[in-house]
């Protein structure tokens, strides 16, 4: 397996809601936060810090991502690309991939219910974290 390290600086895009999956990513150092879209906003559904893994539900269902992705500060990176995931996963017993599944299912549809009733979370980010003049700078970021 190929891991590929990589050091990005904030407002750096990893990835779009609704690209076509092609890396997994888990989080050495920094945070990224993970944004839904809900009609004309952006929502925060996740920051991800060291230790976490991002991207992992497209990668798994094959589906596009659900949520976009923004670096907030300096990160150092680990991306996994799809053929050395999905050939680590063939080597996974059945049941551990159903019950993954299961997982992001779920985690899914929390996601899109906080979304749609636009939560914001203070585990996640206040409204003062996340005022309105930033939540356009990131859709600026995401439109480009």
């Amino acid at each position: 397996m190929s891991d590929n390290i990589i050091y990005l600086n904030s407002k750096s895009v990893l990835f779009r809601e609704g690209e076509t999956a092609s890396k997994l990513i888990i989080i050495k150092s920094g945070e990224v936060l993970c944004l839904k879209s809900s009609k004309e906003r952006l929502i925060p559904v996740f920051l991800a810090k060291a230790g976490d893994i991002i991207g992992e539900s497209a990668m798994l269902d094959g589906a596009p991502y659900t949520y976009s992705a923004i670096v907030l500060s300096h990160s150092e990176l680990i991306y996994v690309n799809n053929a050395d995931f999905r050939s680590v996963l063939a080597k996974a017993p059945q049941w551990l991939s159903d019950l993954t599944l299961t997982m992001i299912s779920r985690f899914q549809s929390t996601a899109g219910l906080i979304a749609e009733n636009k939560v914001l979370s203070p585990l996640i980010l206040s409204e003062e974290e996340f005022p309105a003049s930033l939540e356009v700078e990131y859709k600026k970021l995401l439109s480009q």
